[in-house]
């Protein structure tokens, strides 16, 4: 609940502004009953980040596609809708500094990220059979996150005048040229 109540005030108020006394308030409970939970804003925002990749690992476990086209594009259209559908859980897990990030390459070789460790499997099974372009697939894979997270961020402040389905459209085309074949 606390989490829950720390992401509303979060989207309603912003990182500068967010304090345990306010999350408090919106739960319900004592600013004290707060500080039960989390020494300070450093604790609960890295508790927000751990809460917010869990909740990102779990949206693409529900992903079942075999081929990595499909597969592909259903983990970016699933980014895009957890940027756009819950921007505040989005932006605790790949925005904000909440000692919950995953710092690459140490973290990503480290097999810390699960979701990339398997976008990483996946791309260099793809390269094995021939069906994408060579290269180091866990760059490959930063590469087509940071791609599809810097589209998201354009479109959050305004930078495109597409409708939803065509900017889905648009990410999924910039990410399968990064591994297409030239």
């Amino acid at each position: 609940m606390i989490l829950s109540c720390a992401l509303d005030e979060l989207q309603a108020v912003g990182l500068d502004k967010l304090s345990l006394r306010a999350v408090g308030k919106r739960a319900g409970i004592t600013p004290m009953a707060v500080y039960r939970h989390f020494n300070d804003k450093a604790d609960l925002l890295h508790a927000l980040g751990d809460h917010a990749l869990a909740e990102w690992q779990r949206r693409v476990q529900q992903i079942h596609e075999d081929e990595l086209g499909p597969w592909m594009d259903a983990v970016t259209l699933t980014f895009i809708e957890f940027a756009l559908g819950s921007p505040a859980l989005f932006d605790a897990a790949f925005v904000l500094k909440t000692r919950a990030e995953r710092i690459y390459p140490q973290d990503f070789t480290a097999g810390r990220s699960p979701v990339i460790g398997a976008l990483t499997a996946r791309l260099a099974k793809g390269q094995q059979e021939g069906a994408i372009r060579q290269g180091d697939p866990l760059e490959m894979a930063i590469a087509c996150w940071a791609l599809a997270q810097g589209l998201i961020g354009m479109h959050r402040s305004g930078r495109f005048n597409l409708s939803r389905e065509d900017f889905n459209n648009m990410c999924l085309r910039a990410v399968a040229g990064i591994l297409n074949k030239e």
